[in-house]
């Protein structure tokens, strides 16, 4: 596969970071979606609703003895408001709560009907909201307040009627006790729906995160790549050129016709980098199948069976180069072809900045049975030397290159004069854990 065709494969899954286009929220969820967002005035409207309604028992004899009903009404409001802060602070309102309910159910024992329900409510709230260890603190504190008012009459009130027999008074009991239970159960089982609800949203979170930093490698890796090939042909081609305009300046003083020929080397050579640098530039752009464009980014990428054509194109230009090939040549894939192009063709370009145009330079390209070895040796200048520009990333792009398809890359000052660079790169895969 192309680099054309990676980095555009890479730019394509960037939109499947964006949210989809969902359906209109209905009216029910939009509700539910508000109730969420503004969870006390939703709980003030629940404690608004419980106070009317033990106001109504209250006014109609329910639960409420008859010489109790002032205190039941303001037993009704003082239950009730702390539950406009039953999910925002549920321990201090379920513990405000549970005060007056255990105060009246001791020393105002006909008020039941008026703390009952809030009771129930904010006994489920420190469930489903509090502390692990408040559920069953819950627990206890309501089936005290459930049986503590039959407790602290004594048995001779509870079968002071004829009807409460043994068997009545058990039953009684036991329906009383699956009242706790069955809040503590109701609490439990929505603690752990919301539990759940903020593990999926923080492994959503999690797995997005990871989505990006994915791409956003997956980016950089192919911007890297980019970088190299413009490094590469840019650096290549403006080096070829000026050494060929150096020349033929003093071609042009004694033979016309060798002016003309280089002049038509350096116009070839300019082609040839602009038509490189569009087909870059058609990359950065995702540049699809049906556009109508002059260059076609996912054309045939040079290989180590084009590191002739370029020695000769060097040579062409003024640099003093040969080729010798050692072994038998092999046909490489994309990658690694192209990795032996680029390295050769950025060590020519190197021996041009650095050394100067006339310093001879050989190419070796030894062919082993699972190795290849390209060996790129300058003699080193003998006259005034071009001073580089600073800052280059040549050896840097050339070692990543090689490094990508398990190669290395060694440069450096030889012992006979010149520089050399020496890139070793096998011809098998290696395997997964030498990499």
């Amino acid at each position: 596969m192309s680099i054309a065709t990676r980095m555009r494969d890479s730019l394509r899954r960037l939109p499947t970071l964006r949210s989809t286009p969902a359906e209109a929220p209905t009216l029910v969820e939009r509700a539910v979606a508000l109730g969420r967002r503004n969870p006390v005035v939703v709980d003030a409207v629940l404690a608004a609703l419980l106070i009317w309604v033990a106001v109504s028992w209250t006014l109609e004899g329910k639960g409420v003895r008859s010489d109790m009903r002032i205190e039941a009404l303001v037993v009704s409001v003082l239950a009730a408001l702390p539950v406009p802060l039953r999910r925002v602070y549920p321990m201090p309102a379920a513990i405000a709560t549970a005060l007056v309910a255990l105060v009246c159910s001791f020393a105002l024992p006909g008020t039941m009907a008026a703390y009952l329900l809030p009771s129930l409510v904010m006994g489920y709230s420190a469930v489903a909201y509090g502390p692990r260890w408040a559920g069953w603190l819950a627990l206890v504190v309501l089936t005290v307040g459930v049986f503590g008012p039959f407790v602290a009459r004594g048995p001779a009130a509870l079968f002071a009627s004829p009807d409460m027999t043994p068997l009545v008074v058990l039953a009684l009991f036991g329906a009383m006790a699956t009242v706790p239970l069955l809040v503590w159960l109701l609490g439990s089982l929505r603690r752990a729906a919301h539990r759940r609800t903020l593990d999926l949203r923080e492994r959503n979170r999690l797995l997005q995160e990871a989505r990006r930093q994915e791409v956003r490698l997956e980016l950089l890796a192919e911007r890297s790549r980019i970088s190299r090939e413009v490094h590469d042909v840019v650096a290549h081609s403006l080096s070829g050129i000026i050494a060929q305009a150096d020349g033929g300046q003093f071609a042009a003083q004694r033979d016309p016709a060798k002016a003309v020929e280089v002049l038509s080397g350096i116009a070839s050579t300019g082609r040839s980098a602009l038509s490189d640098v569009r087909g870059l530039l058609s990359m950065l752009r995702d540049t699809g199948p049906d556009d109508d464009t002059d260059t076609d980014p996912a054309r045939p990428q040079p290989g180590a069976g084009d590191v002739p054509a370029l020695v000769e194109q060097v040579r062409t230009g003024g640099l003093p180069v040969d080729l010798r090939t050692i072994g038998t040549p092999r046909e490489l894939p994309t990658g690694p072809g192209l990795t032996v192009y680029r390295i050769v063709q950025e060590s020519l370009t190197n021996v041009i900045k650095h050394a100067g145009p006339g310093v001879p330079t050989h190419v070796d390209l030894r062919w082993t049975t699972d190795e290849l070895t390209v060996r790129v040796h300058d003699e080193g200048a003998r006259g005034p030397v071009p001073t580089p520009p600073r800052g280059g990333h040549g050896l840097t792009g050339m070692r990543e290159r090689a490094a990508l398809h398990g190669g290395s890359v060694e440069a450096g000052p030889h012992a006979d004069g010149g520089w050399t660079v020496r890139l070793r790169l096998p011809l098998t895969p290696p395997a997964r854990g030498e990499r």
